[in-house]
């Protein structure tokens, strides 16, 4: 034969109320901002740029020719027409100058705090 269990029905609204209302543990960090670099007049605009490490650093050409944004090992867009985008996420800390590989003289700074 089952057992019934009585429970006052007050008793039954606040649990599935505390289920509703109890904070749930915390989770990773939100995702974090974007950061836009324009590539224009053969020049990185803003020429540097400072960054919380989480954040995405978006690089656009707006240029006529191609263009690169490459920092020696730590991140390289390749090749981006006029019109293309590339996006790098900071995952560390640090000072990260980067340049065009087709342009050596455009130059710009990437700070990740």
């Amino acid at each position: 034969m089952p057992v019934q269990l009585k429970v006052p029905g007050a008793l039954v609204l606040a649990g599935i109320v505390m289920a509703f209302v109890t904070p749930s543990p915390a989770g990773p960090n939100p995702a974090g901002k974007t950061h836009t670099i324009l590539i224009k007049g053969f020049r990185f605009v803003p020429e540097k740029v400072e960054v919380a490490v989480g954040d995405t650093v978006t690089w656009t050409n707006q240029d006529i020719v191609p263009h690169t944004a490459t920092a020696k090992k730590v991140f390289d867009s390749k090749n981006l027409n006029q019109g293309g985008s590339w996006s790098f996420v900071a995952k560390q800390k640090g000072h990260f100058p980067y340049i065009c590989t087709y342009h050596p003289t455009m130059t710009g700074e990437l700070i990740v705090n």
